[in-house]
């Protein structure tokens, strides 16, 4: 499967790495110089030291070969235009996490599926390896 992650932030970088364990290709475009830098010397992927709006930049990451667009960043305009983008394209499945509950409905009407408060996803999932008394 052809990957391409916008954010080289935790979340990018983690989805980054189980993507390569599971033998995925994987593009990351990120905006942050020194991220983007990081990110290339510690995976083994493309990486695109770009804002997601900079023309054509989907287009050299592989949007004609993606399977799937994740956003991951915590800039949901951001994460917004890469969807916006990847639906152009015609890119078959876009993911992205949502960091303003009020933006959902916007992802949503493009076909996006959200991660909406991932750290909320995160406690729960936390607080459920507590032992319960």
């Amino acid at each position: 499967m052809n990957l391409i992650i916008v954010g080289a932030g935790l979340e990018g970088c983690s989805l980054a790495e189980l993507a390569l364990k599971n033998s995925h290709n994987v593009a990351i475009i990120e905006a942050s110089e020194e991220r983007a830098r990081v990110a290339l010397q510690k995976y083994n992927v493309k990486v695109f030291h770009a804002n997601i709006a900079e023309g054509g930049i989907l287009d050299e990451a592989g949007a004609d070969e993606a399977d799937a667009l994740i956003a991951t960043t915590s800039d949901d305009s951001a994460n917004l235009m890469a969807m916006f983008l990847g639906k152009e394209r015609n890119i078959p499945t876009l993911v992205s996490m949502v960091n303003e509950k009020e933006h959902q409905a916007m992802f949503e009407r493009l076909g996006v599926q959200v991660i909406v408060n991932p750290e909320i996803i995160i406690a729960r999932h936390l607080y459920s390896l507590l032992p319960q008394r």
